[in-house]
């Protein structure tokens, strides 16, 4: 009889809910490497018109792997598994529709001029920077060309991780003159340069909770199969707790993301200079660009092959642009 109250309790490992996990996986994943792929190859008023559309979508998808963590937490508080879906449904959008917005905002809000010159100049030398032709206070940014994994994630982060510096730490070791005139050429509007100050703080923002609730709510599935499988091989009468073999999978995934080698992170232009300079002077966005510094590169090319393969490329824009 105790195999009856079993579906109460074991949320967890119920197919409808790991289907839920699969499915919001690949969307999740896919997101963030449509994503990069906007904020590291879109140029100009194309960069800032899609990266708007890519802002909304951040607050949705977020809201739903939130709302997938919820249900795993508040299962055995609310019986009702429909009460259960739309109740942490309303909760985890509305969640991280404000707390997103709210840290995007409150940054942009309390950017000084100086600031937004700053975000402006890190975007004119994105590609000097790539090329290993920039160095912060001396120090080299990029020592060897740039891996493939890493040169989406450089493109899209090089404005924000810059962010807490001015732009005379920014020294050109070639094509001096060339930047010089740029800068002088294209004069950024005060609005142009609050716009690019906007996408610099939003892209990282996007970039590290989408990934981050990807990974974790794909430990969640890893977990409610480990532990569907591990019922089949030694079956028990109750319910077996599932919260070690979460952790297990969690540990997992966070020594994935965060430890294998990245030319950028480790290279003393970033360690020395950019990283503290942006602890320092923006400590709402620095764990932001920190995370996706690490993970961003360690998860691209499977995060690429689930969003080409299994959504088809689909272009997050607008859904009534989709059906266009």
């Amino acid at each position: 009889m105790s195999s009856v109250h079993h579906p109460v309790s074991a949320l967890p490992q119920r197919w409808w809910f790991l289907a839920l996990l699969a499915a919001y996986a690949v969307l999740e994943l896919s997101f963030n490497h449509r994503l990069l792929e906007m904020a590291s190859s879109a140029a100009g008023a194309d960069r800032a018109k899609y990266l708007s559309d890519m802002e909304v979508w951040a607050r949705l998808v977020s809201g739903m792997g939130l709302a997938l963590v919820l249900m795993r937490f508040f299962d055995k508080r609310i019986p009702s598994r429909l009460l259960l879906l739309v109740s942490c449904s309303l909760a985890g959008l509305l969640l991280m529709w404000q707390l997103q917005k709210a840290v995007v905002d409150a940054i942009v809000a309390r950017a000084d001029e100086p600031e937004l010159r700053m975000s402006a100049h890190g975007y004119l030398t994105t590609a000097e920077a790539l090329k290993g032709r920039i160095e912060l206070r001396g120090q080299a940014v990029l020592m060897a060309p740039a891996s493939d994994e890493l040169r989406p994630v450089f493109e899209a982060l090089w404005s924000s991780t810059v962010l807490g510096l001015e732009p005379q730490d920014l020294e050109p070791t070639a094509g001096a003159m060339q930047l010089s005139s740029l800068w002088f050429a294209l004069k950024p509007s005060a609005d142009q340069q609050r716009q690019t100050y906007r996408m610099a703080v939003m892209t990282p923002v996007a970039l590290g909770s989408s990934l981050l609730f990807g990974l974790l709510n794909l430990c969640q599935l890893f977990s409610g199969l480990s532990m569907r499988v591990l019922d089949k091989i030694l079956p028990l009468h109750r319910p077996r707790p599932g919260g070690w073999m979460l952790i297990a999978w969690l540990s997992l995934c966070l020594i994935l993301s965060w430890f294998p080698a990245n030319a950028w992170v480790d290279s003393p232009g970033y360690r020395g200079v950019a990283r503290p300079a942006l602890w320092e002077n923006q400590p709402l966005l620095a764990p932001f660009v920190e995370w996706s510094l690490r993970a961003e590169p360690a998860w691209v090319n499977p995060v690429a092959w689930m969003h080409r393969k299994m959504l088809a490329d689909f272009d997050f824009r607008k859904p009534w642009q989709e059906l266009q």
